[in-house]
């Protein structure tokens, strides 16, 4: 693929910072059709380590200096199958967990199944896909509001801000979640929450930035999955990289 062999062969200079977005592989709740959210009930399957090692094959011969990994089981059991297929391999001392990569927070929903959700919270649910950036959703355990998407865009911005003047000059992965890429992404290019449902992150779905200080981000490539086998294409996409969702 042409984009991996320019990112292999591009020197970066001490100003620049590519960054690597991997969504994790097929979790359990993704499978049931179910909300997880920032819940940890959720795990692997044997469908989505397939994948994830699928990716860790084909990102294999890239020289990746740091990787940061969601505190979310299901991101780091992805982290896991990934690393594990990498050559050259990364120094344990350079992958760091963080909360700051875990899913976008909808306590009322997590465990529930999407149709469910649908037909018991038929406004809220609208206000969701459609105002996004308006939405808000009570904690059932605290009994208090948030604003979920407002809330993931502020984090995303802290990450960045947090992280990349420390890698100057170097290549970094990020194991995430679908929406909180879609946030990372947006944040890094100003985009309004209003448009948190523009973009598509597939499972095992790979986005590269490139930062350079003093210009504008580049993305360099969005939600490619033309690594994954025709078995394991993700069938909303067909392996094709899209870049807004219906």
């Amino acid at each position: 693929m042409s984009w991996k062999l320019e990112c292999d062969r591009e020197k970066l200079t001490p100003q620049e910072t590519r960054v690597i977005l991997v969504r994790h592989g097929q979790s359990s709740f993704n499978a049931e059709g179910r909300y997880q959210g920032s819940s940890d009930e959720s795990v692997l399957t044997e469908f989505g380590r397939q994948t994830a090692r699928q990716t860790g094959e084909f990102l294999s011969g890239l020289t990746i200096d740091s990787v940061y990994v969601s505190s979310l089981r299901r991101a780091q059991a992805t982290a896991s199958e990934i690393l594990a297929q990498m050559n050259p391999s990364i120094d344990p001392v350079n992958i760091r967990v963080t909360q700051q990569l875990r899913e976008i927070d909808l306590p009322a929903w997590h465990g529930l199944y999407h149709q469910d959700v649908w037909e018991k919270f038929a406004e809220d649910y609208h206000c969701w896909k459609q105002h996004p950036d308006r939405f808000v959703m009570v904690d059932p355990r605290t009994n208090q509001p948030s604003y979920p998407v407002r809330d993931l865009y502020a984090r995303s911005r802290q990450f960045w801000q947090a992280t990349l003047p420390h890698h100057g000059g170097e290549t970094v992965m990020l194991i995430s979640h679908a929406g909180t890429i879609r946030s990372l992404i947006s944040t890094a290019f100003n985009l309004s929450p209003a448009d948190y449902h523009s973009l598509r992150q597939s499972n095992c779905g790979i986005s590269v930035l490139k930062f350079s200080q003093g210009n504008e981000p580049q993305l360099e490539v969005l939600n490619y999955t033309g690594h994954l086998t025709a078995e394991f294409m993700p069938s909303e996409i067909g392996g094709n990289p899209p870049v807004l969702s219906p």
